[in-house]
């Protein structure tokens, strides 16, 4: 098997609680070696599930559900950088809803599909800047909210990561200007700032 590698631990098939010493995995978790599939034993047609402990290519370790050799359930992934998800899984893809931690101290709580923030979430930054809202392919995309740590706000739609659409952004020194956004900057039709 094509980069696979050798880690030792215990793995407890559910149901039946068979216990393996080593495990041989390797991308995507599949087996590797036969001798230890037919240990485990294989059922007609119910999935094969199992909790493992494992290192992945690149130095990724993986703790959770695993479901006919590939991550799927409920599990954890730490990223050699530093990076972490706990959350759900799907045919070895980040899939559903977790969190994701970055080295950098930001925060991802909400939902992904194929790996990518997509759906609800908030994003949470050191600093005190938060996103609330609807995310498309990694990028704010629909509609949130962003509350900077000194008080501005923004509230409206987003596309691309960017104020894009109507929105309404209060500045810190109470002071709201309305209207239509493009690429991040107001348009000419966007209200005059309200007096404070």
């Amino acid at each position: 098997m094509r980069n696979a590698a050798f880690v030792m631990g215990d793995v407890w098939r559910r149901g039946r609680g068979a216990r393996l010493a080593w495990l041989c995995v390797g991308l995507g978790l599949a087996i590797a070696n036969p001798a230890i599939a037919d240990d485990i034993g294989t059922e007609s047609s119910a999935p094969e599930e199992m909790t493992v402990l494992v290192i992945l290519d690149g130095g990724i370790r993986y703790e959770g559900t695993t479901r006919n050799g590939r991550m799927h359930g409920e599990g954890k992934l730490t990223f050699p950088d530093g990076r972490v998800y706990e959350g759900q899984l799907v045919n070895g893809q980040i899939e559903g809803e977790g969190t994701y931690t970055y080295p950098d101290g930001r925060s991802y709580v909400g939902e992904f599909r194929d790996g990518m923030r997509n759906g609800y979430g908030i994003l949470q930054f050191p600093s005190g800047e938060i996103y609330e809202g609807n995310w498309r392919k990694d990028k704010k995309s629909g509609n949130g909210i962003v509350i900077w740590p000194d008080g501005e706000k923004y509230v409206g739609a987003f596309r691309n990561g960017k104020m894009h659409g109507k929105g309404v952004y209060t500045y810190s020194n109470g002071r709201v200007r309305e209207g239509l956004w493009k690429d991040g900057e107001p348009q000419q039709d966007a209200s005059p700032l309200t007096p404070r």
